[in-house]
């Protein structure tokens, strides 16, 4: 295959709207609901739905291959406020498609085995094929956002795969796992907000030339994106989770986290260090990008640096599992090399760029397949510490064969599949050596051939555990039989590395170098590269030297049993760096929370107290308002009755007195009566003797004048004592009258509510108002 820069701008520049990257992301979400409910019915069925759901999902992504040779697919998916699910497959996505889809139905495939005596199997085969949906979101989408969602999404939907087992470990490894994954998915945010804000747009294409023209500090974006990338890439000092993690998980689950999702970290740093900053077109007199080139510089040590610590702590592991996590912190080591040659050569990265892509794929086979192996082993022994498990070639001769075979390629031997990406990471670091005559480079280099050597080590000393020697009692008589998704699957595994390790060049023309379009390269170094060929002697000398040194070290180690050593706690990472830092935080951050809170409590219970004794005293003064209360009452009630008393004694009185002037009333009335009855019979007498003495008048006519001038004075006399009965009664009368009157007054007056009560009460109430006041006026003075 020729691959030209015309051809080059074409599938840059031409694109295909499709929805088969949408389907391919919701086949997997859809067939996790489906799985769901199949299982509530059987298991089987559920079985079957996912491995169908795996199927199909291969079959979609892998129907994109003769699109994305042609050009790019596009669709823009769910819009919403302005921002959209953006779907954009160019080659280089479409190859960790593919690779995560064919590796994802071989896991599930392997599930059926591996769960039949499992707990929790429906949330599994949930979570399974909802995390490969989300993963296949990662690498098929074309605006950073886009990324990021699925992204965090990926992150949380692995987080249940790792803590599947519930054990104290797998609760431990997976808080380690998703605390380290939500703070990445912070620092991703922040790296492409400062870089939308700035630049304008979020897209994965590259934007050097608007990065140099705006006011961004292109270096603090991209250390934000390598940590969020690193992180899940297992990036020293970024990778304390992932040995903290894979050993926990379910094999099936540890294959896909340490083959696949951790090539989701190394696609991002990619995208970015790779494409986004780096110039959009290539020309001779064309400067690469010095943030491009200083990172990449950065990143080759990054590179050695973890891929000789992952080495040297999988030396020192017996866990067979923690041995091929370390081993994945290792090989992601080789992928970050050659990522950081690809930036420091600039447009003559294509070396870089190949030997990196190249070894992610091919690690992404050998080290599934490995993790399945050693699972396979774990069915029957649940048991996978090396100095226990021994032996096992005897009783599982396939997988130790299979084994063997992925030993091979992740060791790097000619004729399996490592051979061809090492040996074209081994030229990029060269290159990057003698560009400048860098001497750290060409150390650099040294140290890369030693891990190599270290790697063979490592591997030989878990072989050696697990199938070598006599086989422990207690497992001498298990049944070691399986079923044929075991064989089909490791088998598959043990053939693709071979078919890659014989055909090198194969899967280097038609899956690596076209993966390049859309990424500056110069076309002479990617014509070089077409034209590259790994079967030549310095290059098989060079994997010799490696084993030649592995046999010496490994001899060495083994005879001073430098294997066995235990590295202190204070050496590790976790406690020269992480602890320490979280100490700090806590110290400076929680602890000023922690003494926050404590100030409020104790302002709290300050005020608390301070409120008890002002209840206290409110109670206190209340129980004193009701005892006065209850004494004013009942003096109240005493002066009520006693003035009720009263009101009856001057009723009794009035009725008294009445009485006795309505008597006295009548009586005078009686003698005036009397006196009336008197004056008329003496009027009477009076008018006879008159008429006596008329008759007589002649006769006696002295004795008229006589007896007339003395009846005269008699009737005068008698006037004069008429007139003073008259003054006197009415004296008597009005003198009665006026003392009954004034002791009686008027009717109205004896009205009890015209008494003045009402007064009388108001008085009483302001009398003990007052008394109250001073009683509790003394209580407070007291």
């Amino acid at each position: 295959m020729s691959f030209t820069a015309a051809q080059e701008v074409q599938a840059t520049t031409e694109v295909i709207t499709s929805l088969l990257p949408v389907f391919a992301v919701a086949v997997p979400l859809a067939g996790s609901l489906l799985v769901f409910f199949a299982g509530r019915f059987s298991e089987k069925l559920r079985d079957i739905c996912a491995v169908i759901t795996a199927l199909i999902t291969f079959g979609i992504v892998f129907s994109m291959y003769p699109l994305v040779q042609q050009a790019v697919l596009q669709y823009e998916f769910a819009k919403f406020l302005q921002v959209s699910i953006h779907f954009r497959v160019d080659f280089f996505g479409f190859v960790f498609a593919a690779l995560m889809s064919c590796i994802w139905f071989l896991a599930t495939l392997y599930s059926i085995a591996y769960m039949e005596h499992g707990r929790a199997k429906n949330r599994y085969y949930v979570f399974l094929l909802s995390t490969l949906g989300h993963c296949l979101g990662v690498v098929l989408v074309g605006d950073l956002f886009s990324l990021f969602l699925f992204f965090e999404l990926m992150t949380f939907s692995s987080y249940v795969l790792v803590i599947h087992e519930e054990t104290p470990d797998a609760m431990a490894g997976g808080a380690v796992t998703l605390y380290l994954g939500v703070f990445g998915g912070l620092c991703l945010l922040m790296a492409i907000f400062l870089l939308y804000f700035n630049v304008g747009t979020m897209e994965i294409i590259p934007l050097y030339e608007q990065i140099a023209a705006s006011a961004i500090n292109p270096y603090t974006v991209v250390t934000l994106f390598l940590v969020g990338f690193g992180i899940k890439a297992g990036m020293v000092p970024l990778h304390i989770w992932l040995p903290k993690a894979h050993p926990v998980a379910p094999a099936p689950a540890s294959a896909l986290l340490s083959g696949l999702m951790i090539k989701a970290g190394a696609y991002g740093i990619f995208r970015v260090v790779g494409m986004i900053f780096t110039p959009s077109e290539f020309s001779e007199v064309a400067v690469p990008s010095i943030v491009s080139v200083n990172f990449g510089y950065a990143i080759i040590w990054m590179g050695i640096i973890t891929m000789f610590l992952g080495a040297f702590m999988a030396l020192l592991s017996t866990g067979a599992k923690k041995i091929l996590a370390y081993s994945s912190v290792s090989q992601m080591g080789y992928i970050l090399l050659g990522v950081g040659t690809a930036a420091y050569l600039g447009f003559a990265g294509p070396m870089g760029f190949a030997g990196a892509l190249y070894h992610i794929i091919n690690h992404a086979f050998f080290k599934a397949g490995l993790f399945m192996m050693v699972g396979s082993i774990y069915m029957i022994t649940h048991n996978l510490d090396i100095t226990q498990v021994r032996g096992m070639a005897k009783k599982v001769p396939f997988i130790a064969v299979t084994f063997l075979i992925g030993y091979a390629g992740i060791g790097g031997i000619p004729g399996f599949n490592g051979y061809g990406s090492k040996t074209i990471l081994h030229h990029a670091i060269v290159d990057a050596a003698n560009l400048h005559g860098s001497v750290p480079l060409h150390v650099a280099e040294k140290i890369f051939v030693v891990t190599s050597a270290m790697t063979l080590c490592y591997f030989a000393k878990l072989f050696r555990g697990l199938f070598l020697g006599d086989v422990p009692e207690k497992y001498d008589k298990k049944s070691y039989n399986f079923t044929w998704p075991v064989y089909a699957v490791l088998g598959t595994f043990g053939a693709i590395i071979i078919a890659i390790g014989l055909f090198p060049h194969f899967l280097l023309n038609r899956m690596v170098i076209p993966a390049m379009a859309g990424f500056t390269y110069d076309p002479y170094k990617v014509a070089y590269l077409e034209n590259l060929s790994v079967w030549i002697w310095p290059d098989i000398r060079e994997m010799v030297i490696v084993v030649v040194l592995a046999v010496l070290l490994f001899y060495v180690l083994n005879r001073f049993r430098l294997m066995e050593w235990r590295a202190p706690h204070w050496l590790s990472v976790e406690f020269a760096f992480y602890r320490p830092a979280y100490h700090f935080i806590v110290y400076t951050c929680c602890n000023f929370g922690t003494k926050f809170d404590a100030t409020i409590n104790k302002v709290y219970l300050k005020t608390g107290d301070v409120s008890n004794k002002m209840c206290s005293y409110v109670n206190m003064f209340d129980e004193s308002i009701n005892d006065a209360y209850e004494k004013s009452g009942t003096f109240a009630r005493r002066v009520a009755e006693g003035t009720e008393r009263f009101d009856s004694s001057i009723n009794d009185a009035y009725e008294k007195t009445g009485s006795l002037a309505r008597r006295m009333a009548e009586g005078t009335e009686k003698f005036d009566t009397s006196l009336n009855d008197a004056y008329e019979k003496s009027g009477s007498y009076a008018r006879r003797m008159a008429e006596g003495t008329k008759r007589f008048d002649s006769s006696l006519n002295d004795a008229y004048e006589k007896s007339g001038e003395y009846a005269k004075k008699m009737a005068q006399k008698t006037a004069q004592f008429d007139d003073s009965l008259d003054d006197m009664y009415e004296k008597s009368g009005q003198r009665s009258r006026s003392f009954w009157d004034k002791l009686r007054g008027k009717p109205s007056d004896w009205n009890i509510k015209n008494l003045n009560f009402d007064s009388l009460l108001m008085a009483i109430m302001l009398v003990l108002f007052f008394l109250i006041i001073f009683y509790f006026s003394n209580i407070t003075v007291l």
